[in-house]
């Protein structure tokens, strides 16, 4: 998967696609809501070339600070997640300065006359523009009036509500981790590479808090350690500092796994 930069794209510094099908969204945790968006673009290749267009950050880390409780992937984990999923070519925003002034009429027209577009995949919640004022049926009328397809594709649910990062967040940091795991589709999985791992010989810890992560219950659960064709069941402690604890006997990958992921919590 290529990833260009909505700067690049805008100078055309990028070699974008002439024909493409193009799904938009933050994909935080890439849950099986957003897994449905990106399986029908992907599903109009080769004819046309399947295009996430998402942020660095998420944009409620601007709008909303005091109401946001973390990310449920770093951009290295989504980016990595859409490519395995099929998409071919990333646009990548950063939600600052003069981008979340952007109209929304102006922000669908880039990406046709940039991209290509013919076919717009969208979920029925999306939003986009300045102040969020355009909505999937205004996206779809925009894009009508250039000649483009919209999609709007029915949410997901799960017990009864809508599968949402949000939702997702929540059971998380109730310690719900199984809810989580159904509905992302996988378990939720820290990316520990950016983050310093320390140890005192039997016990590895990790200071999670302060990484923009969202941080499970205290508590304990049963964990998976990922690493480099290397993989290790466990069980970890989160304390209340936000420090994660997980014993280091039998990890052949020694002490600084890849990744986190979090089973049920147990205790």
């Amino acid at each position: 998967m290529r990833v260009v930069t909505w700067e690049e794209m805008l100078s055309g510094a990028a070699d974008m696609p002439h024909k493409s099908a193009v799904t938009i969204g933050v994909f935080d945790g890439l849950h099986r809501g957003h897994r449905a968006l990106v399986s029908r673009v992907v599903s109009m290749a080769p004819e046309l070339m399947p295009v996430a267009v998402t942020f660095k950050d998420n944009p409620k880390k601007v709008t909303r600070p005091h109401r946001f409780s973390g990310d449920l992937f770093s951009v290295e984990q989504k980016l990595a997640a859409l490519a395995e999923a099929g998409i071919e070519l990333c646009v990548l925003i950063d939600f600052s300065g003069n981008f979340s002034k952007l109209a929304g009429s102006e922000f669908v027209s880039t990406l046709v006359r940039s991209c290509g577009v013919r076919t717009f995949v969208v979920g029925g919640d999306f939003k986009c523009g300045h102040r969020l004022s355009t909505d999937a049926r205004g996206l779809e009328a925009i894009a009508s009036d250039l000649g483009v397809s919209t999609e709007i594709v029915e949410p997901v649910t799960f017990e009864g509500d809508i599968v949402s990062s949000s939702r997702i967040r929540s059971a998380i940091v109730n310690g719900r981790t199984d809810l989580a795991l159904a509905m992302l589709g996988r378990p939720y999985t820290l990316d520990l590479r950016g983050i310093g791992i320390d140890s005192d010989g039997s016990e590895a810890m990790a200071a999670i808090r302060g990484y923009g992560l969202v941080e499970p219950a205290p508590g304990i659960y049963e964990a998976t350690l990922l690493g480099s064709n290397v993989q290790k069941n466990i069980e970890a402690t989160l304390r209340l500092d936000g420090t994660v604890l997980w014993p280091i006997n039998g990890w052949s990958g020694g002490i600084e796994p890849d990744f986190l992921a979090f089973g049920p919590k147990i205790a």
